[in-house]
Order: structure tokens, then sequence, then C-alpha cells
């Protein structure tokens, strides 16, 4: 991808630096699915609505974002962003030229799996997500199967390279997830995460915020989060200590600034920040109405005039947020004595 930008300042557990601010600058569904998923139900195929925006029916609540064209419009920039990030990259696991077998978790539009379909035409690739939005013209080998990644896994087949990306807010049990994401790797197969810390850092790198809009808003949105639905909206702070926990070597953690806003002097901060600022702008309401509605109990008025407030502060205060990468690899299996020999 030759537009995309030089290098963005990555580093493995970071010290604090400050931010220089520019002041100028204002297939087809897979056929192997278990007996739940085997073929699209009225259940799958239905959908919510709620405030004028689209949800999944499977599994209904299960996951606080909408599934409408917004939403998914909103994703596949996310999906830009990343690779600006990784210079085009889709991954930064080592994972050799010819992977037999990829899976990608919570696979949204599909667009990492029809990439990576594209870049290993051999590969079978297959994207689990809860909502049927993925498109069916797709590479041979890319399949999409709709399932809750939260429940227990039963592939048939193990995996060389796992992929999880944007879970934040999603996943309830870490623990479980990391490990069955071990589990289903092929002895010596990598699985990398990517995911967030939303917490709003100052250009300095500081967490602490005046008493603003920015600060409540988050405040409100990553308490309900974490304490009502039951999944943070901050995995990437702790990554790289679970893939450890569950068995993995030669663990590598990149963390990036990510800016929200085209405030940074640095050229492909500021890039990334314009789209990133965009993003959270237009998904406020998508990333926080359902919370306030459903858990906090909050009226839709009270929800609209709330996001009002954050994006107005939005346009004049700077604040990043971090984005984590960590990948690791499982344990090669032992050499036998008959191998050996």
């Amino acid at each position: 991808m030759a537009d995309v930008q030089p290098d963005a300042q990555a580093v493995v557990e970071p010290e604090v630096q400050a931010v220089e601010v520019d002041t100028e600058a204002d297939s087809t569904y897979g056929d192997d699915f278990t007996s739940e998923t085997a073929s699209l139900s009225s259940s799958i195929a239905q959908h919510q609505f709620e405030n004028g925006r689209r949800y999944h029916a499977y599994k209904a609540g299960t996951y606080i974002l909408p599934n409408d064209e917004e939403e998914l419009d909103r994703l596949d920039v996310h999906h830009h962003i990343a690779l600006l990030h990784l210079d085009g990259e889709l991954h930064l696991a080592p994972i050799g030229e010819n992977p037999s077998r990829i899976l990608d978790l919570g696979t949204g539009t599909g667009i990492w799996a029809i990439d990576m379909g594209d870049k290993f035409e051999d590969a079978t690739v297959i994207g689990v997500d809860l909502s049927p939005v993925q498109p069916s013209w797709v590479p041979p080998k890319v399949k999409f199967e709709i399932d809750d990644i939260e429940e227990e896994w039963n592939f048939r087949e193990p995996f060389d390279f796992i992929h999880s990306r944007y879970m934040a807010g999603s996943i309830r049990n870490w623990d479980k997830y990391i490990r069955q994401t071990f589990d289903n790797l092929k002895p010596g197969g990598w699985a990398e995460f990517k995911d967030w810390d939303v917490r709003p850092y100052t250009p300095e790198g500081s967490l602490e915020l005046p008493d603003n809009t920015i600060k409540k808003w988050h405040g409100i949105v990553l308490d309900a989060c974490e304490n009502q639905v039951g999944a943070t909206a901050n995995p990437g702070i702790f990554l790289k200590q679970k893939l450890a926990k569950a068995g993995f070597i030669n663990i590598v953690e990149r963390v990036f600034e990510v800016p929200v806003g085209g405030w940074p002097k640095d050229p492909k901060k500021k890039t990334v920040g314009r789209y990133y600022g965009v993003t959270l702008y237009e998904g406020a309401p998508a990333l926080s109405t359902r919370l306030l509605t459903h858990f906090l109990n909050w009226d839709i008025q009270e929800v609209e005039v709330f996001n009002a407030k954050f994006r107005e502060n939005m346009k004049t205060f700077h604040f990043y947020h971090k984005y984590h990468i960590v990948y690791g690899q499982k344990p090669p299996a032992p050499i036998t004595s008959a191998e050996a020999s």
C-alpha cells in the first residue's frame, strides 16, 4: 500500500512521552459449522432496532454496538487505521509464507479475513462473528461462520494463525478466550491480539484530565462496560500478561499512541488522528447509547445531550488512546526420538 505513511512511533512498554501538538491544526458462509451454526436460522438472520440503530438478534444483547451500515463503515475505517500503523501489513506475527489455516475472531465486516485470503491464496481463512454482515463475494477459500466466540469452540482442525482485533467491550472472560486461542493452535502456531486502552491520555502522557465532558464521558462509558456488562474496554493493558499465563512463548508487544484528531505535528500521527477522530466523533452514539439506556437507565434525550457535549469538547481538547498489538507462539511439539533418528 504505497500511500501508507512512514512508521508510527511504537515501542514495547514505552515510557510516557509528550506528543507534540500542531497548534495550527484544529466467500460464503462456512460449511463445517457445528450444529448450532449449521444454518442461518431466523434467530441469526433477524435484527433488532433500537433508537434508530440496528443490532444483531442472535444472542441479543451480547454485543453492545450496532451492526448497521453506519457502524460497518466505521469498522472498515478502523481497518484502514490499523494498516496505517503497520505500513500496510495485516499482521506482525512471523507466520511464514504458507499458513494453511487462519482464524479471524470477531471478524466484523470480514475485511481483514478477505485481505488475508488475497494474500495467502492457498490458505483456508475462517472469520467468526455474531452478525451475518459479511459480503458473499469473497476469495475462494475464505469462509464465514456465525457463532459466539465466548462459548466453547468446536473447530475440527487447529490453526496456524489466530487473529483477534477490537474485542474491547465484547469479551467477558479473557482468560478463557486466550486459553481457547492457545488450545486451537497447531504446535508452533501464532496468535495475534490487537486491542485498546481507551483511557484518555493528555498529549503529555497523563491520565489526569481537567473536569470536562471528555473525562466524564470516558468515566461513565468505561465503568458501564466494566461493571455492568462485565467486559472491559481496556484489554490492551493486560494482553501480554495473559498470553504468558496461557502458555505462549516468544511474546512481543508494540504500543501505539492514537491521537483523537489531527492535532499532532508528526505527519503520520496527524493522519491517523484525523481518521480516528472521525470514527470516535461519529461513533460516540453507537459506543454509548445501548450502554447508557439498557444498563444505566438513561432516557435517549439524556444520552443525546451527553454525546453532543462530548463531541463539542472533542473539537478543542487534545487527547489520545493507546493501541496494543501483542503476539505470541504456541510452543512447538517436542521432537521424538524416532523423529530425531
